[in-house]
């Protein structure tokens, strides 16, 4: 049964009222004073005092003694380590990726990076007037793909100058583009290809990160070139980037993917 066919389940109003409490100390710098904490959840005072007493009791909240400021608690942080050692990038990807795909019917991917590069970890895949077939476990090269450029951009030289290196003894003249290629997806926040590694097919490509601020993998999507619109204002780019953001907001990501 889909989402908007399924009765709505009855919940706990107190439950919901009481956790806009955590979500402020969840996105504050450091510790609150009752007055602010209060004001930030829409809450009269005296009402948010008596739920931060029972969060204080599960350990959820802890009161500074110097301050009387209130902040997450010993609780809490073992709660979201749990969360992530729970959390499967295939798992949270899939949702986006497939919106992804239904929206510009073109075939999607995420990818994570392996011994002999990056490669698709999970596809959804659309008809492709190609003479190739891009399975799962297929590698991509870092110089001549959007998916590489974007590992190329993010992860430590240190993982990929041998790959570099590699690659350029096939082809010297790809060695010059390994720094420009840093230096662009950086900048604009996704990598795109123009048809080197598959003629007449171009790609989009967006970093996914995880809690550490980690790249986790890349986001792709492969099209015709003359129907993908690579421009940084272009709606495929903000889909692309709103998806590798989704991603990346439930691996625990808390950063700014536009820088």
């Amino acid at each position: 049964m889909d989402d908007e066919h399924r009765p709505e389940q009855r919940s706990i109003h107190s439950i919901e009222v009481g956790f806009r409490l955590i979500r402020v100390l969840e996105e504050a710098r450091g510790k609150l004073a009752l007055k602010t904490l209060s004001a930030l959840a829409d809450m009269p005072p005296g009402k948010a005092h008596l739920y931060l007493v029972s969060f204080m009791k599960l350990g959820l909240v802890v009161q500074d003694p110097a301050t009387s400021h209130y902040g997450l608690g010993p609780y809490a942080l073992q709660l979201g380590i749990s969360a992530l050692h729970q959390v499967n990038l295939a798992d949270v990807a899939r949702g986006p990726l497939e919106e992804l795909h239904l929206r510009f019917e073109l075939p999607t991917y995420i990818s994570i990076w392996g011994r002999m590069g990056p490669f698709i970890l999970l596809k959804q895949e659309t008809e492709l007037p190609t003479p190739f077939s891009i399975r799962v476990g297929f590698v991509f090269p870092l110089l001549t793909t959007a998916t590489g450029s974007v590992f190329l951009a993010h992860l430590p030289a240190r993982a990929t100058q041998s790959l570099i290196e590699a690659e350029g003894r096939v082809n010297p003249d790809l060695l010059a583009r390994a720094e420009l290629i840093r230096d662009e997806v950086r900048e604009l926040g996704y990598a795109a290809s123009r048809g080197d590694l598959f003629r007449g097919f171009s790609a989009l490509a967006a970093p996914v990160f995880d809690h550490e601020g980690s790249l986790a993998g890349a986001v792709s999507m492969l099209g015709v070139a003359t129907l993908m619109d690579a421009k940084p204002t272009s709606p495929m780019v903000a889909a692309i980037r709103s998806a590798a953001a989704a991603i990346s907001d439930s691996l625990g990501y808390r950063g700014d993917v536009d820088t």
